[in-house]
């Protein structure tokens, strides 16, 4: 009679305890990789957001002068600083008094107008005047269909600004609309730190509640100072300590942020550290 051959049970729990050493082991592995991989993704994605936050941050630093009084006097520190924000440039559609139409642009001329933000009451526009910007306050705004003979034949819609400004501004000429902004760190409603940009509402008579724009970034402190700091042409910096700065004298702004990218494991995060200098535009005094 034939016998048929079989494992004991020994043979299988000994089986069962190997199989399964091997399969935690290759599940702890594959866990581990899951992790750097997200780790990775985060801390590449969290670079990929401050780098792109602060060039944009240095685009529209970059079109400071200070010799005009772009910088606000005694505003620039090492936490925040209150600067002339650019929302639009133009050129005039036609020679007006008190008031300035924007040339609109067309799909068939070269687009010579760029609006980030509509113009409001409380705004400031400059127009060109051989070497000088002079400045008039906008009092109101309105949506307008026009056509334009100067500089460009140009029809369609745009915005006419009326001022509380005698002054004629003649067509052609060159024109920018700015509005009071600031930069400032500040502590967000969850307790993060945060880099964020305010603008002035004019009705309200006070600065909106910030929009977060870098962050979050660590706590300040002298070994990791987020923030602002300030040099003259000859590349001296100018210290907040010493008193309030002269704006006037301000020919390169540095910002740094030191970020915190949060991962799923606490000890995982990490701590990333970007700087720019933006080097300020020097044109001719009014």
């Amino acid at each position: 009679m034939l016998r048929r051959a079989g494992y004991s049970l020994v043979e299988l729990l000994v089986a069962f305890a190997l199989a399964a050493i091997v399969l935690g082991a290759a599940t702890s592995s594959l866990l581990r990789q899951q992790r750097t991989h997200a780790r990775i993704l985060s801390v590449t994605d969290g670079d990929a957001q401050t780098r792109a936050a602060m060039l944009v941050l240095s685009s529209q630093l970059e079109l400071l002068d200070p010799a005009i009084g772009d910088l606000a006097a005694g505003q620039a520190d090492d936490s925040a600083m209150q600067f002339r924000a650019v929302v639009a440039t133009s050129l005039a559609c036609r020679t007006e008094a008190g008031a300035a139409t924007l040339l609109p642009d067309t799909r068939d001329t070269v687009p010579v107008s760029g609006v980030i933000s509509d113009p409001r009451p409380g705004d400031t526009l400059w127009w060109l005047a051989d070497t000088t910007w002079r400045p008039m306050p906008i009092a109101s705004v309105s949506a307008v269909s026009v056509a334009c003979a100067l500089p460009a034949n140009a029809t369609g819609s745009t915005h006419r600004l009326a001022t509380s400004s005698p002054d004629t501004v003649p067509g052609a000429a060159p024109l920018r609309v700015t509005r009071q902004a600031r930069f400032g760190i500040y502590r967000a409603s969850d307790g993060t730190f945060q880099l964020g940009y305010r603008e002035w509402n004019e009705p309200a008579h006070r600065f909106a509640a910030p929009q977060p724009v870098v962050g979050p970034l660590l706590p300040r402190n002298a070994r990791r100072p987020s923030g602002f700091r300030y040099f003259d042409g000859a590349g001296a910096e100018l210290l907040p300590s010493a008193g309030p700065i002269d704006v006037a004298r301000i020919a390169r702004i540095r910002l740094t942020a030191n970020t915190l990218i949060a991962v799923r494991s606490a000890s995982q995060d990490s701590v990333r550290a970007d700087s720019v200098d933006v080097a300020l535009r020097r044109a001719a005094p009014p």
